[in-house]
């Protein structure tokens, strides 16, 4: 973004502050193909998603991924920033934090406000990020008395999963206040081949 656009506000929160980190670094041995890529109405997951989350103004998306994938992401989504995580065995944590260090680089810190997006949890809609948002601090979305995805972090506890061990479970590092939604998709997980009927599913409702 040109740093000389004009300041958007939101519900309260400047998006242009607002970087989403979306998580495809995982190697996908039980699905046996990468979720990124997988196919939803002729186009690669990862397409869709950027594409959704696009209907915010002002964001930047830092993609995450690993080196089979990088070239591809960056030609199926040249609009984001796509960084390389050498070590995916590591976890989530160890990937948000691959993505942190890239925003740090070209902003110059830490953000104040961070969207993370696992490719392999579609299951959400930009009504239920803008809950996040309005919540103001670290959240992510419940139903049926399970936590989902986004995840959406602000302030310190950006700060504690940067400087937290790469293996850490992100559950062990941040508390997470929960936003009820009815949303029926919410626990969507792209795991297995059986798993993808759901996404083929899902993706003719009109929040995909």
């Amino acid at each position: 973004m040109n740093r000389n656009s004009q300041h958007r506000f939101v519900r309260g929160l400047s998006m242009v502050g607002l970087n989403v980190i979306v998580l495809a670094a995982g190697r996908s041995s039980r699905l046996g193909q990468p979720k990124a890529f997988v196919e939803v109405g002729g186009r690669p997951l990862i397409v869709h998603l950027v594409h959704r989350l696009q209907n915010l103004p002002g964001i930047q998306i830092t993609v995450v991924t690993n080196d089979d994938l990088l070239a591809d992401v960056l030609l199926a989504c040249p609009s984001v920033h796509a960084v390389l995580n050498p070590n995916p065995e590591h976890g989530r944590t160890g990937s948000i934090q691959t993505g942190l260090a890239s925003i740090s680089e070209r902003c110059g810190g830490l953000p104040k406000h961070l969207l993370v997006v696992p490719v392999d949890r579609p299951g959400w809609s930009i009504e239920i990020v803008n809950k996040l948002i309005e919540s103001k601090k670290t959240s992510c979305p419940e139903s049926e008395g399970r936590g989902g995805h986004p995840l959406y972090l602000v302030g310190e506890d950006i700060t504690a999963v940067y400087l937290s061990k790469s293996d850490e479970p992100l559950s062990s590092i941040v508390q997470r206040h929960q936003i009820p939604v009815d949303f029926k998709w919410l626990h969507m997980n792209i795991d297995t081949a059986a798993d993808l009927d759901e996404l083929k599913f899902a993706s003719t409702e009109d929040w995909f």
